[in-house]
């Protein structure tokens, strides 16, 4: 898949995420299986109310479904602990890093300030 074509997606991802546009019951299915919470329904309630604050695992996980592709990477943004998509050919997807000063979609290679776990 061209560079081009994972940004688009990307950003479109974060658009919907913003609109609340995603499908609820498909979050809780993805989110359960990479993190199991007792309580899924209030969780995604409270993720809807802070985005992107606390939500770079949920969005990951809605990325890697999407991409049908990559691996969930618990590293860091900057000092950070912070979760983002890594592609083949060391490409990340991170719809969230605006939450600690990046920006809000970035689609490119693993650099600094992204670090691995």
């Amino acid at each position: 898949m061209s560079l081009p074509l994972i940004q688009r997606i990307a950003s479109q991802v974060r658009t919907d995420f913003e609109a609340r546009r995603i499908n609820e019951n498909t979050l809780e299915q993805l989110y359960q299986a990479y993190n199991p919470l007792l309580d899924i329904g209030l969780f995604l309630k409270r993720a809807k109310e802070l985005f992107p604050c606390l939500n770079c695992g949920l969005t990951t996980v809605y990325l890697k479904h999407l991409f049908r592709d990559g691996e969930i990477i618990r590293g860091k943004y900057c000092n950070n602990n912070h979760t983002f998509l890594l592609l083949e050919d060391s490409i990340i997807v991170d719809i969230t890093s605006d939450q600690y000063g990046g920006p809000k979609v970035y689609a490119g290679p693993l650099q600094s300030p992204w670090l691995l776990g």
